[in-house]
């Protein structure tokens, strides 16, 4: 089969490799639609603590079974496919924090989403792999993962239905919180960014949408919220940003730094925000097998306005060029398609 390997920043290769084994267990999926994720375009660009060169990127999966081993799926089975799970008996999983778990390395979708098949281990077939109705297309079933990050990521600030939200960033991660803030009926939605493509689609979406180009964003929100937001999501990798968003935060609201920050970097927190307004900042990394469930659940019943966010379908030799055009902001969903 064919990979696209990620050889060193700033190179890939199209490589012949071997169509994974199939064991006890197992599920073969054709891939017929991998998303392009952030974390894909910054491994491309300057590397990855975890992620090796000689690896396979791309994880927001989802195919074809072509071969099984598990009594839950069979030959011919449209899926969406979680690239780990995790294992449910660490101490990170007893106390209720699944995206923390110690064994998430242990069990991965093989070699990774930019190749023509992946073996799906058993644990990630029991909890992460769900199959498609006829009517959700591939590409739509690959936004499951990211999808799963952001209903992570709204529960963590406790979004509920009265919040008024505040996203601070128009790529695709900050305009799937805006539309999964939608599907859930909250309150209000301010969706701030600098892209005008991904601007108009945050206004088919957000009762708010702010050009933080030309826009005061403070003005901007305390004419929408004069106490402020309940709570904030940061999905752009500022420290200023993340800065002003406690500032704007409403007492009692909290602020997620959902956004990957550069290393090394620290945060001037105003600690009377934090105890006179209790103003919580928190953070939220990945997904648990139930967040990936119900952002599939949302999908598969057709809840999300997602039409025009996939923005450019490319195949497999033409995955390079596609990480450098997320690089550069260009449209808004690219996705890798079989």
């Amino acid at each position: 089969m064919r990979v696209a390997r990620y050889l060193e920043p700033g190179r890939l290769a199209l490589e012949d490799a071997p169509v994974p084994d199939v064991r006890d267990g197992d599920v073969l999926v054709r891939v017929d639609a991998c998303g392009v994720c952030g974390t894909d375009v910054k491994t491309y660009l300057r590397g990855h603590a975890i992620i090796r060169p000689g690896s396979v990127l791309g994880h927001e999966v989802a195919g074809t079974v072509t071969a099984s081993r598990h009594p839950g799926f069979a030959e011919g089975d449209r899926v969406a496919v979680g690239p780990y799970a995790a294992c449910g008996d660490c101490d990170a999983c007893r106390r209720g924090h699944p995206s923390l778990c110690s064994r998430l390395g242990e069990a991965f979708a093989e070699p990774g989403g930019f190749a023509e098949f992946v073996r799906v281990p058993r644990r990630l077939a029991d909890r992460v792999m769900h199959v498609l109705p006829d009517g959700l297309s591939f590409d739509h079933a690959a936004l499951a993962e990211p999808l799963a990050c952001c209903v992570h990521g709204l529960r963590v600030a406790g979004v509920t239905a009265a919040s008024r939200l505040l996203v601070l960033g128009d790529g695709p991660m900050g305009l799937l919180q805006a539309v999964l803030a939608r599907a859930w009926g909250v309150a209000s939605v301010l969706v701030s960014g600098v892209t005008p493509q991904r601007l108009d689609f945050a206004r088919g979406v957000a009762d708010v949408v702010v050009d933080a180009r030309s826009e005061d964003l403070a003005a901007a929100v305390a004419a929408w919220a004069p106490t402020g937001p309940d709570a904030v999501l940061v999905s752009v990798a500022s420290v200023p940003l993340l800065e002003q968003a406690i500032a704007l935060a409403a007492k009692g609201g909290a602020v997620n730094v959902f956004a990957g920050m550069p290393k090394g970097e620290t945060l001037a927190l105003d600690l009377r925000r934090v105890h006179y307004d209790e103003v919580g900042v928190v953070g939220s990394f990945g997904y648990g097998p139930e967040d990936f469930r119900e952002a599939f659940e949302l999908l598969a019943a057709g809840a999300l306005p997602l039409d025009g966010f996939v923005t450019d379908r490319v195949p497999l030799e033409d995955v390079e060029a596609a990480l450098r055009r997320g690089a550069a902001h260009e449209g808004i969903k690219t996705v890798v398609v079989g």
